[in-house]
């Protein structure tokens, strides 16, 4: 299974800017990924991290439960 970790781009810059991340660098760093969107579209599971630690803990929790309930692959 995919998970992504996800936030809105405004709560996402204030975090990594918070970070000491030059702006520069954080714009070089999103041109080298996916959009958020297309990652969104492309997982299985997505966590949103903006509404705080606990609610992505439950949505985490969720997650580990849905996916002990997937069927097993084979090797």
């Amino acid at each position: 299974a995919v998970v992504v970790v996800t936030a809105p781009a405004d709560v996402q810059r204030a975090r990594v800017l918070a970070r000491g991340i030059d702006p520069a660098q954080l714009e070089a760093l999103l041109a080298r990924q996916l959009p958020d969107a297309e990652k969104r579209r492309r997982a299985d599971f997505v966590v949103d991290t903006s509404r705080g630690i606990e609610s992505a803990r439950a949505q985490v929790q969720d997650i580990l439960s849905a996916v002990a309930n997937m069927p097993k692959r084979r090797k």
